[in-house]
């Protein structure tokens, strides 16, 4: 069986990203991955390997900090995947993330279906049997963390 590129997902992979093993078939492909490049997790099994929670993964920890482990689950979800192909959501989220206000581009976020549509998605995954909440509710518990940001 060929292993595809983990980036486009047309082509053969041929090489391994040196800081989260993504397998990806050009330079171009890196390119695209490397702006959203997260490093693999070690594995905690080998005593000689640091642990996720020592290696610095999460600098500055809240109660509603993911654990790490949690948000590897993100990688393996296919209906993220399929998301993230799109190119307006790619558009959307790395502008939120070079934003100098992040927080304040949420709220432009919130308002965008496929954006949403996202973020339901990240929760499934992180939080399966999490309580479902309504669009409204989501939007009304970002707008308080804005405003609690401000």
């Amino acid at each position: 069986m060929v292993t595809k590129c983990e980036v486009c997902t047309l082509l053969e992979k041929k090489y391994k990203c040196p800081t989260c093993n993504i397998l990806y078939c050009s330079v171009a492909c890196f390119k695209t991955h490397i702006d959203n490049c997260i490093p693999s997790v070690k594995s905690t099994e080998d005593p000689h390997v640091e642990s996720s929670s020592t290696s610095g993964v999460h600098k500055f920890q809240t109660a509603e900090t993911v654990p790490v482990d949690q948000l590897q689950l993100l990688r393996k979800s296919e209906a993220l995947k399929e998301l993230l192909r799109n190119p307006h959501l790619q558009e959307f989220l790395k502008t939120i993330d070079s934003s100098e206000n992040p927080p304040r581009l949420m709220r432009k976020a919130m308002q965008e279906p496929l954006f949403i549509e996202f973020v339901d998605e990240c929760l499934k995954v992180i939080e399966p049997t999490g309580i479902q909440l309504t669009d409204e509710q989501v939007l009304a518990a970002i707008q308080e963390d804005i405003e609690n940001q401000e």
